[in-house]
């Protein structure tokens, strides 16, 4: 959840440049959202790896429950930084108002990846729960990266149409 809050974080500052009209600093921002998020992801993440064997027991007694928290240790820990990376660039195109392309690339990522992958991995490949955590950091994964990739796209066209704007009112 703490890179959840940075994320948001990254929204406002990204809303902020963007109406100021620097964009260099609005791609800086989101940049440097991501590396702090992804910073957070591993200072949770190694922690988690390494006691993963005793991590269950804080919630429960059960031997089964435990070993299977163990189980999903490492798909847990690569899903942590697919998720930091769709959080902070879902933000900064909220920080953006760019807020269209997320519901289809939400869908492609969630539906139409990672869905057909938890089946897949989970139960042709009988993997079982650790497989169907498997399918989460490729849709995480592949939506943050298209987020960034319609970020970077939206904050280069927005450069232009800041530049413009400010020559029409310089003239």
């Amino acid at each position: 959840m703490l890179y959840y809050g940075m994320s948001a974080a990254v929204a406002v500052q990204v809303s902020y440049y963007r109406g100021a009209g620097e964009m260099v600093q609005t791609r800086r921002v989101a940049a440097a959202g991501l590396h702090l998020c992804w910073l957070i992801a591993l200072f949770e993440g190694i922690p988690l790896l390494l006691l993963r064997d005793k991590v269950g027991f804080l919630f429960t007694t059960s031997t089964e429950v435990v070993a299977l928290v163990a189980m999903i240790a490492v798909p847990f820990l690569l899903f942590q930084f697919g998720d930091a990376l769709q959080s902070t660039y879902a933000n900064a195109l909220r920080g953006m108002a760019r807020v269209k392309a997320m519901v289809w690339i939400a869908f492609v990522a969630y539906v139409v990846i990672s869905l057909p992958l938890g089946y897949l991995f989970g139960f042709v490949f009988q993997w079982g729960l650790f497989g169907v955590w498997m399918a989460f950091p490729f849709g995480l994964t592949t939506a943050g990266v298209l987020y960034r990739l319609f970020f970077h796209r939206y904050s280069r066209r927005s450069q232009g149409e800041v530049k413009e704007v400010m020559e029409v009112k310089g003239s």
